[in-house]
């Protein structure tokens, strides 16, 4: 909060981001043994740069084809925020002139839009949830690639479209037939499907189905759809 509790963090008009040094007033506690910091005031802040000098330029697809842990510098439009549980910006699709690639960082979400160019530091890495990495072992998955650990580096604050030539247009079937040695992951394709919500109790799902009647996938989704 600001330093008189009234305004919070998603609302100060000027505010500390990744790597800031700050000072605060606070409550200090402890969770599992694990330090933590309630109900902090901000009493000042002063944002740092990253060091650039770590970093490799490149392009989204040479990022998506570097090694794992690898740090990359790409440019590239926003196209797309997606949002965890409370409606929170958890991360951005990233795409330039050569493909697309998902951005994992709140931090970043929260401070772009839809149609920005931006310039961005971050971490090449592919991501599996906890309670899959057996079965991706046992089928060869990597999981999804991505980038995190992400440093905004400069901004338009524009309104671009992205380039879309390089989007291969096909059939959710043969999406559905690509070979799990084939990292396909947080790429954009352009597919004709029919799609049918899966309306639960508090939560919505959906159905993507291809033209053939018989092929499809089952879309778990975060925030409600």
């Amino acid at each position: 909060y600001s330093e008189d509790g009234k305004i919070g963090y998603a609302d100060m008009t000027e505010k500390p981001f990744k790597g800031a040094e700050v000072l605060l007033s606070c409550t200090l506690h402890s969770f599992k043994d694990t330090p933590e910091i309630a109900n902090a005031r901000l009493i000042a802040f002063n944002n740092v740069d990253a060091d650039q000098s770590a970093y490799t330029e490149m392009s989204v697809a040479e990022a998506r084809a570097a090694a794992d842990n690898t740090l990359v510098k790409v440019d590239g439009v926003v196209a797309k925020i997606t949002y965890a549980s409370g409606f929170v910006p958890n991360g951005v699709y990233l795409v330039d002139d050569t493909d697309s690639i998902y951005v994992y960082d709140r931090d970043l979400a929260g401070r772009v839009a839809v149609g920005n160019n931006i310039t961005i530091l971050g971490k090449k890495t592919h991501w599996i949830l906890d309670t899959a990495v057996s079965s991706a072992n046992k089928f060869g998955y990597k999981g999804g690639n991505q980038m995190e650990d992400a440093w905004l580096v400069s901004n338009d604050e524009g309104n671009n479209e992205w380039n879309k030539g390089w989007v291969t247009e096909t059939t959710i079937r043969n999406i559905m037939k690509t070979p799990v040695s084939e990292d396909i992951t947080n790429t954009i394709f352009k597919v004709n499907a029919v799609i049918n919500e899966s309306v639960g109790n508090g939560f919505i799902n959906y159905y993507i189905n291809d033209l053939d009647e018989k092929t499809g996938s089952y879309v778990y989704t975060q925030c409600n759809g």
